[in-house]
Parts: structure tokens; sequence; C-alpha cells
């Protein structure tokens, strides 16, 4: 048996994509399963780790880091080469029919929400509904299986005649992303007075991820009360530079590649703050709040947005604003909240979990043979 997965999300500065093909390397080592990773890169490049064969494909750079194939008969080669006998696109659905024609099975984990990313588009209004309606007549009907993170994705896909979603959401090592992780003389040293609250964000520096709202956020914040921490890489890491110099309750560190010290600076944070007004999944949401840290965010109807009332269905500064207040009240007066938090993703969020209904979802097709 011999799954491929091809992906342009794996780089240096990726997220929860790469997060997610670098487990599942474990998964298929574990299994004793083939596997093969596509991925652009700035020439032809072939290695090995563990049982997957790694292939980086010459390509051209877009922003962020992220990187497109230059030929997708390059890729159709490695397809006949590696002979494998499944093939899965994660977050990359545009090349999918290019491959149907090679007569091997096709999955797509649907990391990506294409209906929202294209409303960012600068285009008319009916030129983005056709543009999705090709992605998903073109796209994502030609797949044998579609896989989504979460429920609220499954329902949405299904209403648009989409058949075989299944439901497979990600894990978190638990172990690493733990309250025991904080270290109280972080904010010292980034010049923050210990009785701040310190909010963080961890993440893509992208339009998507409403970036610009996080400063507008600070802005509404007490200075005196309130200091926020952003963790990425992106194409508005120039915006946040500037806004750095800008406002003083504001810091900035690039991407964090060690997950041992991102856990630590998770932990030692005190809310974690998102302004995204779509997340398929929300990996950082996990690794926060199973680092003991409350979420506060926009209501996207996500199994991981544990705690509710931080929460707000206002997608505005104020709405947000207001989310960060309750919280601070909360995790001043509710001394057991990181132990719960904690307790409640690990209790059901496990890449052991993830990889179980993976297994189950390829069989249930046919597609994975044991």
């Amino acid at each position: 048996m011999k799954i491929m997965d091809i992906t342009l999300y794996y780089h240096s500065y990726s997220g929860g994509i790469r997060t997610y093909i670098d487990k599942k390397m474990d998964w298929v080592f574990e299994r004793e399963i083939d596997h093969a990773l596509v991925i652009p890169g700035k020439g032809y490049r072939r290695y090995g780790l563990k049982r997957t064969t790694v292939y980086e494909l010459p390509s051209f750079p877009l922003i962020g880091g992220y990187r497109f194939f230059k030929s997708l008969e390059d890729i159709r080669e490695i397809i006949r080469l590696e002979k494998p006998d499944l093939i899965e696109f994660s977050g990359t659905y545009l090349p999918v029919p290019f491959f149907r024609k090679e007569g091997i099975p096709i999955s797509v984990f649907y990391h990506a929400d294409a209906r929202r990313e294209i409303s960012l588009f600068p285009m008319p209004k009916k030129m983005k509904e056709k543009l999705f309606s090709l992605i998903v007549d073109k796209c994502l009907k030609v797949a044998d299986i579609i896989l989504v993170p979460s429920l609220r994705y499954k329902k949405e896909l299904e209403s648009f005649g989409l058949e075989n979603v299944h439901y497979i959401p990600l894990g978190v090592d638990t172990r690493t992303f733990h309250p025991s992780k904080r270290d109280r003389s972080f904010k010292n040293s980034l010049g923050i007075q210990t009785e701040k609250l310190l909010l963080i964000y961890v993440g893509r520096l992208s339009p998507e991820k409403g970036v610009n709202t996080l400063t507008k956020l600070m802005k509404k914040l007490d200075p005196s009360m309130f200091h926020m921490l952003i963790v990425g890489r992106g194409p508005l890491e120039v915006f946040i530079k500037g806004q750095q110099k800008k406002i003083p309750n504001l810091n900035y560190i690039p991407y964090i590649s060690s997950k041992e010290e991102l856990a630590r600076v998770y932990a030692s944070a005190d809310l974690f703050v998102s302004a995204s007004k779509f997340e398929t999944f929300g990996l950082a949401f996990l690794e926060a709040q199973s680092s003991g840290l409350p979420v506060c965010a926009f209501d996207l109807q996500l199994e991981t947005q544990i705690l509710k009332e931080t929460l707000s269905d206002d997608m505005s500064v104020d709405g947000l604003t207001e989310c960060v207040i309750r919280a601070s009240e909360l995790v001043k007066y509710n001394t057991n909240i990181r132990e719960y938090l904690h307790r409640k993703v690990k209790e059901n969020f496990s890449w052991e979990n993830t990889f179980n209904l993976l297994a189950e979802a390829y069989e249930n097709q046919n597609l994975l043979v044991r």
C-alpha cells in the first residue's frame, strides 16, 4: 500500500497542514505504509524521511513564503514513477482534475475554506460565485472521498451536493502543549509588567486572519492592563512590524519552529486572541487551550472553540473587545480554568483518533488495505 500526499502548504513557515503531514509521516511509518510527499521547492530535490519519500519540484514564489508548481506534468511524472494506490490533496484543490485520468483514487482534505477565501478576491460577486462553483463541480466532485476537520464544513459541503464527505478532526500533542510549560519570567523578558494580561496570537499574518483587526483591538484596550504578542510570518509581516512601533502594548516575534518553545510561549500568556472570520478547524485554538489559554474569537461554530462565553457573534473590533474583557474576568477569578481547558482538549482531540478515523474513512471506500 502506498499513499501520496500533494500540497502547497509545506514549507519552513507552514502551520496546521504541515503539522498534519508530519503526524501522517509517523502514522504511515508505524503501519508500514509506503508514503510519498510532493511539495513545491526552489528546484528538484528527492530525499527520505522515515518511510516517506519527499519530492520537491520546481516552483515559483507566492506571497507569505508559499510557492506553486511550475509544471503539473512534473507531478504526473512522480505519480507514474511512484505508482501510489491513493493520492491525497491537502488544501490544494485546483490541480485535482488534471490527475483524474491517471486512474488512481483521489482524496481531498478540505483544510482551506475555498468559498470564503475567494470572497476576499477583488472581483465581482458573480465571478466569485462562478469560481467557487467551478471548484466544487470540477475539483471537489471528482474526488473519491473528501475529508473535513469540522462538522460545520461537512454539513456545508454536503449542502453543495458533495458526497462521501468524512469528518476527520485533527489532534494536538497534549504532552507538549501543557499548562506546566508556563514560564513566569517570560513577560519580564519582553519588558512586560507581570501584572498585565498577555494576549497572544499565533498564526499566518494575512488579511483573511484578521490581523489588522488585532491591531485595532489593542488601540481599544487599556494599555495599562493588556499587552499583545503576535507570533507568525506572512504577507502582513511588514505591517505588523510598523504597528509595533506605533502601539506601545504590542510585541512581535517571527515564526517559532520549535514546538517546545512555542508551547512555552503559549503557556506563558494569559489569553489567545483571533480575529479570523473563517477557520476550517483552528489548530492554534487547540494548541492554546491545551496550554491552558481561553480563546477569545468570533464564534465560528467549531468544535475547537471550547468556551462559548469567550466568543462573539458580533464579528467586529467591538465584539472582540468585549470577549477579551469577559475572558480577563474569567481567568482572574477562575483559577482552575487552565487545567479544565487542557483536560477537555486531551479528552476530545488526539492524533491517534485522527488517524483511526482516517483509516476508517479510507477503508469504508475500499481505498486502504490493512
